[in-house]
């Protein structure tokens, strides 16, 4: 019994010891883990662009095609994510006539422009959408793959960056086991954040750079070469700082001579990338009272992007105190919607047709015209055709047997007749007939014809000879 005591007394002991142990050695670890944008944010790409203008009080509102021009006033301002919205003359007329009128218009030019694709609007404007560069800040598998050295490999090929990065992997595998292989050894690691995964509260950070501060393991602006930014200077005095992917680019054959250029009377101002002066991400067009933004990057104001550099605030800069419309994915009425819209008038142009239609075929209502009689053909176009039926049929010489067998028969009666009896009753034919003895002999008593013209020209002959007995 005090055995039992002791063992009880002894494992309470070990429990108390390993739970202090434990309370004292145990250290909580809080790991962040970015799961990406919300459900709101993958549907809406521009959610942190509208949330932001919601912040700085600028009205917005979205808009389902280009049609929407028809509705907007002259102060408001109108961005379209691709300039292949504008897809007819009538289009482009009715976009270039409103921002002459004093609209403002902030357009992505369209990545697929190509040979046998036309945009209208970069033709207008005398634009050619080119490749340009290539950054690996763009390319979020290589980034994750890289990580921090992905700023310091560029102008290489993805293939090249990869057979260097399975190199460093394997010479990394080969140093490891030759220390020995220890599996208890522990290495720190840091995980880095998702690229294009921020927060609308990370993106809007930009709004205050001043009070806020940054997460220091996710900095607002990517560590780049200051050479890719595009440093912009407004006339109030603000400065911004931009960084668009260079990807793609504007071209235009006047570019790198000169900073402008007319199109139809109007001045075309582009800023070029500072170590390719050819090559120009947005480009400025004044036409009349308003003005054309044209721009070749579509992510600037897009959730991952947004809060870096001034994205932002050049967005709110470019708008200003206009009322904003967004064509971010344009979509068109159903035919179900357009029916049900323009029932009244599908009905009248139903009924218009139908009345033409009764229009155009009373002119054939009436009493019914008598049918024409059938024609029949001739009972000599039966013969022949039942003649041609039996020749093909080899029967030709049967038809000819019957024929003369009963004419035969009535000269000469049912025995064979000699050559001598043939040639008296042959003799005694011609005199009936006129027609030749060696013809008649022929006739009655030769082989059958083998050909239509011998069948016919015998034929003949017996109806002659028939007719004079």
């Amino acid at each position: 019994m005090k055995l039992s005591r002791l063992a009880i007394f002894i494992t309470l002991l070990l429990v108390a010891v390993a739970s202090g142990l434990f309370l004292v050695f145990f250290e909580r670890h809080t790991e962040e883990v970015d799961r990406g944008f919300g459900p709101e944010a993958r549907r809406n790409p521009y959610l942190a662009a509208h949330r932001f203008l919601d912040r700085v009080g600028i009205h917005h509102r979205r808009a389902d095609n280009i049609s929407v021009l028809a509705t907007l006033n002259d102060g408001d301002a109108l961005f379209l994510a691709s300039s292949s919205q504008i897809y007819n003359a009538d289009r482009l007329r009715e976009f270039l006539d409103w921002i002459e009128s004093g609209g403002h218009a902030i357009v992505i030019a369209h990545q697929g422009t190509g040979d046998h694709e036309q945009d209208l609007l970069l033709q207008a404007l005398e634009l050619e959408v080119t490749e340009g560069d290539l950054d690996l800040y763009f390319n979020r598998q290589l980034r994750e793959v890289f990580g921090e050295e992905a700023s310091e490999l560029q102008g290489k090929t993805v293939s090249e960056l990869m057979r260097e990065h399975n190199r460093k992997l394997r010479a990394e595998q080969r140093s490891n086991g030759d220390s020995g292989g220890n599996g208890n050894d522990k290495s720190e690691h840091s995980s880095a954040p998702q690229e294009g995964a921020a927060s609308f509260e990370a993106s809007s950070a930009g709004s205050e750079p001043h009070d806020a501060q940054p997460h220091e393991a996710e900095p607002r602006n990517p560590d780049i070469d200051p050479e890719r930014l595009i440093n912009l200077t407004s006339d109030g005095g603000s400065s911004y700082a931009l960084y668009f992917n260079p990807r793609t680019a504007l071209t235009h054959e006047m570019m790198g001579q000169t900073s402008d250029v007319d199109v139809d009377g109007e001045p075309l101002h582009w800023v070029a990338f500072q170590n390719i002066p050819t090559l120009s991400p947005l480009v400025y067009y004044e036409r009349g009272r308003g003005r054309l933004t044209l721009m070749t990057d579509g992510s600037l104001w897009q959730n991952d992007r947004i809060g870096e550099f001034d994205h932002a605030y050049f967005l709110a800069h470019l708008v200003g105190e206009r009322d904003l419309v967004m064509v971010t994915r344009p979509r068109f009425d159903t035919l179900g919607t357009l029916i049900q819209r323009y029932a009244l008038e599908l009905l009248v142009a139903g009924l218009l047709a139908l009345a033409a239609w009764i229009a155009n075929r009373s002119r054939r209502f009436g009493p019914l015209a008598l049918a024409p009689a059938r024609e029949r053909r001739s009972l000599l176009e039966h013969i022949r055709a039942c003649g041609q039926f039996y020749w093909r049929q080899n029967r030709g010489e049967r038809l000819f047997e019957r024929a003369r067998t009963p004419l035969r028969t009535k000269l000469s009666g049912s025995r064979p007749c000699d050559g001598t009896e043939q040639q008296q009753v042959a003799a005694s034919v011609a005199e009936k007939t006129g027609l030749a003895a060696a013809e008649i002999i022929h006739t009655l008593w030769g082989p059958a014809p083998r050909t239509q013209e011998d069948f016919t020209a015998r034929l003949r002959s017996i109806q002659i000879i028939e007719a004079a007995l």
